[in-house]
């Protein structure tokens, strides 16, 4: 398996050559293609313009969930988003099924690290916002759940 360092620092190097693709091949067969991404010329937005965006778009989310009781599962982490454990399994959820707080609804892989992702409320999944395989970020909004009556009235 290659660690994290070693990563690094084939990434470090990938970066000061005009190498466009590295595959990494471990000892034990673990297979690791880095690929060089152009990058844009975009001015960075100010951070009062980023912090105005943030507000609106909470204050919609809020919003649009109280007026409607639905409940938005986000992802607790950066890193590519699941719906099965892998292709011969079931999903987890799907549009129309009943979940109970703590059930888990999906999974987010970061570097062969997982991490389940669960429903903080009962409801009914109203839609999943996110492709299975999907990257996502930290706090991206996945699931959009219909609370059940009981969790209405909680909210």
């Amino acid at each position: 398996m290659i660690s994290l360092e070693e990563l690094k620092k084939y990434i470090d190097f990938l970066s000061t050559t005009d190498i466009e693709e590295l595959e990494i091949v471990s000892p034990d067969g673990e297979k690791i293609l880095l690929k060089r991404r152009e990058l844009l010329n975009i001015p960075a937005p100010t951070q009062e313009t980023l912090n105005v965006k943030k507000e609106t778009i909470e204050a919609k989310i809020e919003q649009q969930t109280e007026e409607k009781k639905e409940f938005i599962i986000t992802s607790p982490m950066v890193g590519k988003f699941l719906l099965s454990v892998s292709q011969d399994h079931p999903p987890f959820i799907f549009v129309g099924m009943k979940v109970k707080q703590g059930q888990k609804v999906a999974i987010i892989e970061t570097m062969r690290m997982f991490r389940d992702v669960v429903s903080q409320k009962n409801g009914v999944v109203k839609k999943i916002l996110v492709e299975d395989g999907q990257f996502v970020e930290y706090k991206q909004p996945l699931i959009v759940l219909e609370l059940e009556e009981e969790e209405k009235e909680k909210v």
